[in-house]
């Protein structure tokens, strides 16, 4: 999909932002992505810098969250008086830039968009299934590939840990051309969030 041709006929704002940022997302060559990295985090609230990047992306679920009834309040359309910045939204990012091509995973997080959510083995610390977007970026053209992914959320009543207790990693697997995903909660692996993205969609796993 050319990037050029969908914004001279106005296409979504999810192409807008793969024309506009590929290179916030992915600066700089990955020497090694097969090795476990820590997923990045973005409030999207007000962004600013790279998160503008992905506050793009998602632009038209932000759109869609916004508009939702207050929490609290179901069937009550939101007041858009009070509702300033994308409310309660964030969202993680694993990106690689192979020199010929940037591939982005994001998966975003709003009061309103994730759909189920799994049992946490901590107080405070929440396991939300919410959508994922995997956006590939070549030779001036943009694609993307909906999907899910576990989106770990700590409340403001979650223990003090330790910088490695509750994280989520992200590391491309060669062989297999996927983006694979762990998730620990409180040094506990949740096996059910385990993950293979695969860059393809005609090779998707879970």
């Amino acid at each position: 999909m050319s990037c050029r041709g969908l914004l001279r006929t106005g296409g979504a704002a999810i192409v807008l932002a793969g024309c506009c940022a590929a290179a916030t997302m992915a600066q700089t060559y990955t020497a090694d992505p097969g090795t476990w990295r820590p997923v990045a985090y973005s409030d999207l609230t007000f962004p600013r810098g790279e998160a503008e990047s992905y506050a793009s992306l998602w632009q038209d679920q932000l759109d869609e969250s916004n508009k939702k009834a207050e929490p609290g309040n179901p069937g009550v359309p939101l007041n858009t008086s009070i509702a300033v910045g994308n409310r309660g939204a964030s969202e993680w990012h694993f990106s690689i830039n192979f020199q010929t091509k940037v591939v982005a995973l994001s998966v975003l997080s709003t009061p309103h968009l994730c759909t189920d959510e799994y049992p946490s083995p901590t107080k405070g610390i929440r396991i939300k299934i919410c959508p994922s977007r995997l956006a590939t970026f070549e030779n001036n053209s943009y694609s993307v590939i909906d999907g899910a992914a576990c989106f770990v959320e700590k409340e403001s009543g979650a223990p003090v840990e330790d910088s490695t207790a509750t994280v989520t990693y992200a590391a491309y697997d060669i062989p297999t051309r996927t983006i694979r995903l762990r998730y620990i909660v409180s040094h506990q692996e949740i096996d059910r969030c385990a993950q293979s993205v695969a860059l393809h969609p005609e090779n998707a796993t879970r």
